[in-house]
């Protein structure tokens, strides 16, 4: 899967050749491609009335996805990027289904025990003092409630090395380490991203 799409990635940027590049710009490629967001969404298994939380949302890209897989539920799109957060209330201060949440290094700022699922795309690595921050998110969480953690894979091989930027990355078994010391345990993974871990993780 990887060589396939290691493959279509330098015939999409028509690269020849690596020597020089310390990482590729995967704007060109277009997200979906390699972010397979639908994909990320589905796996999630949400339902209707379902409250999930983006965590470090960015500038949004995931909203949309996760409004249409929880009708009458709640998104809450979580950043501490002041810009960012500026940006979010612009393009989604009108959707009722959505609440721009201000949060804090570390306190992501949800309401108590409320939260069924928490997704964190490219975010998990920024976070400092992991253990404690999701020892306070399982506040947020209802009984059983789920986090989803993708973010950059560290064994990469070949190419597929030059598509993320070098740090921007995280283990599954330090993953794994950090979430069960924080009092989590292992829900399961999802092998689909071709430059990504996807761990998902539950609460007690």
């Amino acid at each position: 899967m990887r060589t396939a799409i290691a493959g279509a990635c330098a015939a999409a940027i028509g690269l020849t050749g690596c020597n020089g590049f310390s990482k590729l710009d995967l704007s060109k490629l277009g997200r979906a491609t390699w972010q397979r967001p639908t994909d990320v969404v589905e796996s999630l298994d949400l339902a209707p009335g379902d409250r999930v939380a983006d965590l470090g949302a960015g500038k949004g890209y995931f909203i949309p996805y996760l409004t249409r897989a929880v009708p009458d539920g709640r998104v809450y799109a979580v950043e501490i990027d002041p810009e960012r957060i500026e940006d979010l209330e612009e393009r989604f201060g009108d959707d009722e289904g959505v609440q721009v949440v201000s949060g804090q290094p570390d306190d992501p700022g949800l309401p108590d025990a409320s939260v069924d699922v928490v997704l964190i795309v490219n975010t998990y690595h920024h976070i400092e003092d992991r253990e404690a921050y999701f020892r306070g998110l399982r506040r947020d969480l209802r009984p059983g409630g789920r986090v989803a953690i993708v973010d950059g894979d560290p064994e990469l091989g070949g190419i597929l090395e030059l598509f993320l930027p070098k740090g921007h990355t995280m283990s599954r078994e330090q993953v794994k380490e950090e979430m069960e010391s924080a009092g989590y345990r292992y829900a399961e993974s999802h092998e689909f991203l071709p430059l990504q871990v996807f761990e998902v993780y539950a609460a007690p």
